[in-house]
């Protein structure tokens, strides 16, 4: 799974098929409450983040158009987050909640395009007024027929999925469409049952506050207090004023190869750390070695499908938690420490964080739009991740406006890659340029000492 942003997508030229979804059954208003994430990213609904994730992947041969579109109405029917709609009313925001076969698609003639970038831009400016979460649905799809190889993109609002999500859609999508094009009156679909995010949103909503005085919530507090009172920032002037915003610029770089990415493993279960501890160690390390401090605050999103019926839902199942990572003479002895901060780290996942701000009150001010956060998600991981580089799957965000950096680590067959967030401003592109190749020079010198070393995976 390629993660990437729609600035550095790349697809080949090809007909555009346009697959909209359609509302053609009732709704019921529905008690259960938006999620934590759902409501601080709706707003008031007047002022929504415009913020959509995107899945594709190629098909063989010209696309089969019926197939898709029974596929793509089958993906609707089977998670109930993408039968969720947003109303504003007089106490907030209301669900609504229709039911399964209530939408249905309705597909385009073909658009041929003779290029892949006026392709892509015709595909940037539709994913921006489908995926909108003032409207429902608010979520689209497309087929890019070619006589060789087609591909299939699949975009939502952020409202409906997050990261995991895309990874499942990828693959649902893929096998209902094959199962659809083999036997379209009788397909045989292989999919394991599944939970639904609404039923997570119940649970969530029943949870009890946490007390002010909870250690968890102290440790939320004391993070925060000592990053100055906000979020934390990563640590260099990236050449925007304070309150305003650059247009986002993305980057997006192979760190390891995939016999790097084993030997970087070994070193970090040398050092008691984990693949994300290490990653995390490398990017503090690399901070320090361009003249950054030794003390590396950020924010990491944690997933929240603990319980079976959730691991392959679509919705927005994270949260975040702070951690700081303290750099010291070398990678391992940084790993090291990581994986302890780490291991703190984890229980403030459980504390929402607008509980958080709240009982901060006014000791907080969120002075960036953008959080520094690193993101770190292992494909290799997920159920029939074969198929993700056999078919070029590719994850895809929207680009907006940037403030400060955030940095997405993905592991897949084919290695380690980075995908970073940054203000396009010559000053940012010269301070990440000089990051990512610290970053890239200091994590393969240390394959390669490990490889030298003959290390091996300790056994238990």
């Amino acid at each position: 799974m390629r993660v990437t942003s729609i600035t550095e997508y790349a697809p080949r030229a090809g007909a555009l098929v346009d697959f909209s979804p359609i509302v053609v059954g009732d709704s019921v208003p529905s008690s259960i409450p938006p999620s934590f994430n759902q409501r601080f990213h709706l707003g008031d609904l007047g002022d929504a983040e415009r913020v959509w994730i995107a899945g594709a992947f190629d098909v063989p041969g010209s696309l089969d158009v019926d197939a898709l579109g029974r596929a793509f109405e089958y993906l609707i029917g089977r998670h109930d987050t993408l039968r969720s709609a947003f109303v504003p009313t007089t106490t907030g925001i209301e669900r609504r909640l229709y039911g399964p076969g209530a939408i249905e698609t309705r597909h385009s003639a073909p658009v041929t395009f003779s290029s892949g970038p006026k392709l892509r831009d015709h595909l940037r400016t539709a994913l921006e007024l489908r995926c909108d979460a003032r409207r429902f649905p608010s979520y689209t799809c497309f087929g890019i027929d070619r006589p060789d190889t087609s591909t299939v993109l699949c975009a939502f609002d952020h409202v409906y999925v997050d990261a995991m999500s895309i990874a499942v859609v990828v693959d649902e999508l893929h096998t209902l469409y094959d199962a659809y094009r083999r036997s379209p009156s009788n397909p045989v679909v292989d999919l394991p049952p599944v939970g639904g995010f609404v039923e997570y949103c119940s649970i969530e909503a029943a949870e009890p506050p946490i007390d002010p005085t909870d250690e968890r919530m102290m440790q939320w507090s004391n993070f925060l207090v000592e990053c100055g009172g906000t979020t934390p920032r990563f640590p260099f002037d990236l050449g925007v004023a304070e309150g305003e915003t650059a247009p986002q610029a993305t980057t997006v770089d192979d760190l390891l190869d995939a016999s790097q990415t084993v030997e970087f493993e070994q070193l970090c279960a040398r050092s008691g750390a984990g693949m994300f501890a290490g990653v995390v160690a490398a990017i503090a390390q690399a901070i320090n070695g361009i003249g950054g401090p030794d003390q590396v605050p950020f924010l990491f999103p944690l997933h929240t499908r603990h319980r079976p019926q959730f691991s392959r839902a679509l919705g927005w199942f994270t949260t975040n938690a702070p951690m700081t990572v303290s750099v010291h003479a070398d990678l391992p002895s940084t790993m090291c420490a990581a994986h302890s901060a780490f291991r703190s780290a984890l229980p403030l996942g459980t504390v929402p964080i607008p509980q958080v701000l709240a009982n901060l009150g006014d000791a907080f001010t969120l002075s960036r739009q953008d959080v520094f956060m690193v993101s770190y998600i292992d494909y290799t991981k997920v159920d029939r991740h074969e198929q993700f580089d056999d078919s070029n799957a590719h994850h895809i965000s929207n680009a907006t406006v940037s403030d400060d950096a955030q940095f997405w680590v993905s592991r897949t067959r084919s290695g380690l890659a980075l995908r970073s967030r940054f203000p396009d401003t010559a000053m940012a592109r010269s301070v990440m340029t000089a990051f990512v190749g610290e970053l890239g020079t200091l994590i393969r010198a240390s394959t390669t000492n490990t490889a030298n070393a003959g290390v091996g995976v300790p056994t238990t």
